[in-house]
């Protein structure tokens, strides 16, 4: 059964209106570092196809790709890639430890693959996209009290597992166990469908302007802190700068909405990923 992450509130704080510090997030413990690891295994697959334990290699003591460019040649998907990687040497992503997080997760799937069964990964296409951002899907998972997600649904090919779609969705699964508990959420094995879905802060989408921006909308805010244990989720797309986040108040153990998506520094001067703060005009630059 697919986990949906629900909203539980006196009062949302959003389209409709209401208070800050009021909302819970009914869902087991979750590392809010598992985002980024699902993001990139999105990105990931964007680019290869597929997955398995070589596509990134652990020896530096970070998580690195062992792939030179993607399937298409193409910059894009790469570029989301490295930016997931490069978060893991940011100044918040030192103090915060991703590296080792992203590398633990990673070792043990390794450690533990099955490479006596599975031969060769599965390859996965995708079919369609469920709950992309718009400026009607924004208000509408609002009102259902739902973190926003972008659904991914793809059905996965296996040629050691021919025609048996239970057998490629558990080859699927396996081969992708690295990217942590968050990133596959839901499965059809008669179908040999699986299904991922990245939240809507990772997502990489540009738009032109503010006013055809979802995630401008008057009230609307990505409610990253109630994403998981405390702090909650924390990282955003480069692309996402600029808007509004929900963070953690250590001090008065609440969540407040006042702090935006900033820009954070992956090393020489490359703003790679994006940091929910305080904007800097109310607080000295830290990031």
């Amino acid at each position: 059964m697919k986990r949906t992450l629900l909203i539980l509130t006196t009062a949302w704080i959003g389209l409709g209106g209401g208070t800050a510090g009021q909302t819970a997030v009914a869902s087991a413990r979750i590392d809010s570092r598992d985002t980024l690891l699902a993001a990139l295994g999105k990105a990931t697959l964007d680019c290869l196809g597929t997955v398995d334990p070589s596509t990134y290699d652990t020896s530096s003591g970070a998580l690195a790709r062992t792939f030179g460019s993607c399937r298409d040649g193409g910059r894009a998907a790469l570029r989301k890639v490295d930016a997931l990687l490069a978060v893991q040497f940011s100044k918040p992503g030192t103090a915060e430890r991703l590296a080792a997080h992203y590398v633990s997760r990673w070792n043990t799937f390794v450690e533990s693959f099955p490479y006596g069964h599975i031969t060769q990964c599965p390859v996965w296409m995708l079919e369609n996209v469920i709950d992309a951002p718009t400026r009607e899907s924004v208000p509408r998972l609002v009102a259902q009290r739902r973190i926003g997600k972008e659904n991914y649904r793809y059905t996965v090919f296996s040629s050691q597992c021919a025609q048996d779609g239970e057998c490629a969705v558990r080859q699927a699964a396996a081969c992708t166990a690295g990217f942590g508990p968050a990133f596959l959420v839901d499965t059809e094995p008669r179908r040999s469908r699986v299904e991922v879905d990245p939240a809507w802060w990772l997502t990489t989408y540009e738009f032109p302007d503010d006013l055809s921006n979802p995630f401008k909308q008057p009230g609307y805010y990505h409610p990253m802190s109630y994403y998981g244990d405390p702090p909650g989720a924390v990282y955003g797309a480069i692309q996402r700068a600029g808007e509004q986040c929900s963070r953690w108040d250590p001090y008065t153990t609440m969540h407040t909405i006042d702090a935006v998506l900033t820009p954070v520094d992956c090393g020489g001067g490359w703003l790679c990923m994006t940091y929910c703060t305080i904007p800097p005009h109310k607080l000295p630059p830290y990031y």
